[in-house]
């Protein structure tokens, strides 16, 4: 069946069960329908991509969606696990989750997954932890009985120990204290948790006289430093400094403004001794999302950066701009794109950007203060001099390199 046809046929279909359908499960069913559409800008307004924080779920009027489970869950390769917890649950934190109501992680996140809007896969990890918290998507999924039932987890500790917790949601409070699985851990947190604000840079101390960039949103906030006179400020260092490698760090950036991108690009490019292949990377994951992924795709089309970390969470040829669109029976606000933004070629297929160097999280790397990006570069050994440099199209052309992306989870 044509992609058009399905969708007329799930919302026809949908349209002729609401009347007999729960709260949750007509919300449930509107974000199932939006996510036939493939793109993660296209969603419920409910979804929130706030700066410098984990995605959040406003509350809605109806029972399922008015509160969330008191703990917070983090996908790493070897699983779910619990990194934050309140005050009453704190013996929980640390907790490899394997189950949920008796069903396992993996059938859970197969239930949940259709439900949340995405561009591809790595989108929909990234915005899964807020799902899993969210009492009417699981019940709308079939894995918790109702909304107002309690939750049983069932999982073991970081040392192999089996543990089980029956939780039950709390009302959504924003100023809700949380303690995280790490807050007794002395060594010092990597840059990209550390670094404070939207733009930020550090030195970091090895003989290459690398320079550490963290930009967590590509947009400007009334009354604080824009991001142009951030790039100002940052390439003044470089140029005092005389660094000789250059770390971009995207990770968890939800994007903003295609247009700001533009003073990053000018500043690399009027400065080609850092535009070689083992001097400039770019590191990337499944939070990397919309003008984020415009920037790594116009620094892959324009520069020789290498990128490290985990595929993006949206393409580099993707739609964007959403107009806000309320439902009139039920005065949800739906958004949806209007603009395909091509920063690629436009016969580019791919669901994200690659990396060429993969780096992703375990548990006891979150726990311990590691960053496997950074490892995997300052373990990087650069072609010899007078190499030439990868050519940029290549990052897109390798299908090897592709092939060997998506991120396998031990569930």
């Amino acid at each position: 069946m044509h992609r058009r046809a399905s969708w007329d046929s799930a919302a026809a279909d949908l349209e002729r069960r609401l009347p007999a359908l729960r709260y949750d499960q007509a919300v449930a069913g509107i974000s199932r329908l939006i996510g036939m559409l493939g793109d993660g800008h296209s969603r419920l307004d409910q979804l929130k991509l706030a700066s410098h924080t984990r995605p959040t779920l406003t509350p809605l009027p109806g029972p399922g969606f008015d509160a969330r489970f008191p703990v917070q869950f983090a996908v790493f390769t070897d699983g779910l696990w619990i990194v934050g917890a309140t005050a009453e649950h704190r013996d929980l934190l640390g907790t490899r989750v394997l189950s949920i109501d008796g069903q396992p992680v993996a059938r859970v996140v197969a239930a949940l997954a259709p439900l949340i809007p995405a561009d591809n896969s790595m989108w929909t990890l990234h915005l899964l932890p807020v799902f899993l918290a969210s009492p009417g998507y699981l019940s709308a999924a079939g894995v918790a009985r109702e909304p107002g039932s309690p939750l049983r987890l069932t999982g073991t500790d970081g040392a192999g120990r089996r543990r089980e917790a029956t939780i039950s949601a709390e009302r959504s409070d924003s100023a809700a204290h949380w303690i995280p699985a790490d807050v007794d851990v002395r060594a010092p947190l990597p840059l990209t948790r550390s670094l404070a604000g939207p733009f930020a840079f550090a030195d970091i101390e090895d003989t290459s006289r690398t320079l550490f960039v963290r930009i967590r949103e590509i947009a400007d906030d009334p009354g604080k430093e824009s991001l142009a006179q951030f790039v100002a400020r940052l390439f003044s260092h470089v140029d005092s400094l005389g660094s000789r490698r250059l770390v971009i760090d995207l990770r968890g950036n939800g994007g903003g403004n295609n247009y700001l991108n533009q003073p990053i690009m000018h500043s690399l490019i009027q400065r080609p001794a850092l535009d070689h292949t083992g001097r400039l990377f770019v590191i990337i994951d499944r939070g990397t999302f919309s003008a984020a992924v415009s920037l790594a795709a116009d620094l892959e089309r324009e520069t020789h950066a290498l990128f490290v970390g985990e595929p993006t969470g949206s393409a580099p040829n993707s739609p964007g701009d959403p107009a806000h669109v309320t439902l009139p029976a039920s005065g949800l606000v739906v958004r949806i794109s209007t603009v395909l933004w091509q920063g690629s070629d436009p016969r580019d297929p791919r669901p994200f950007i690659a990396p060429d160097l993969p780096a992703s999280s375990r548990w006891s790397d979150w726990l311990a203060h590691r960053d496997p990006a950074l490892d995997a570069i300052a373990a990087y050994r650069p072609p010899p001099a007078g190499a030439p440099d990868m050519p940029p199209n290549q990052h897109w052309g390798s299908q090897a390199k592709q092939e060997a992306a998506p991120l396998t989870i031990a569930w």
